[in-house]
């Protein structure tokens, strides 16, 4: 009777995403509006449930019985699929996040890279697993790798500045490329 569940929808969503889940909320059964500071709320005969956007995703919590609940939260979970183009559900079962804000890092910022992942000195990791598309430019005016899949994007830019700057990025983006082709990460030349 009592429910509270993280869907994998990332705070960092732009206002045009949030109008799409708002319309999608307001199509739900048992819809009430915004109320508390302008949760998002369902209420009825033994149901009262409110959604918040949390760290770990969109927070749905509160009562209904489990009869409504499955049909309710099956039909919240297809709809919001239809609407934002990727599968929603819960993290802990396997969901990816969509960043719709491409990660922008420095070479200079990565402290480790093996054939699980990548990790940055602000502890951010990205898994191999999760990108589906490597690509690199060295001509760019700030040359870099972009590593990607249709749930996020990451970019990698070779940030020096002084007189030897173009000389030590070339260096540090062939060290780089080499080391990913030693790990089997191969990546489409766009130079």
């Amino acid at each position: 009777m009592t429910h509270d569940i993280c869907l994998n929808i990332h705070y960092s969503a732009p206002k045009e995403i949030w109008d799409m889940i708002g319309e999608v909320y307001s199509s739900m059964d048992y819809w009430c509006g915004y109320e508390n500071g302008g949760c998002p709320s369902w209420k009825g005969e033994k149901v009262d449930l409110c959604a918040s956007s949390e760290p770990g995703g969109i927070q749905i919590s509160g009562e209904m019985p489990d009869d409504i609940w499955d049909k309710w939260y099956g039909e919240l979970k297809s709809k919001l699929s239809e609407k934002l183009g990727y599968d929603i559900g819960e993290p802990e079962d396997g969901y990816k996040f969509k960043y719709w804000t491409p990660f922008e890092k420095k070479y200079s910022d990565i402290i480790s890279v093996d054939s699980k992942q990548i990790v940055f000195s602000d502890h951010s990791a990205f898994y191999w697993e999760d990108l589906t598309e490597y690509e690199r430019d060295i001509t760019a005016e700030r040359p870099y790798f972009l590593f990607s899949s249709p749930l996020i994007k990451l970019y990698i830019f070779f940030d020096n500045t002084g007189i030897f700057s173009k000389k030590k990025q070339r260096r540090e983006f062939r060290e780089f490329q080499s080391k990913l082709k030693d790990l089997n990460i191969r990546t489409l030349d766009l130079s």
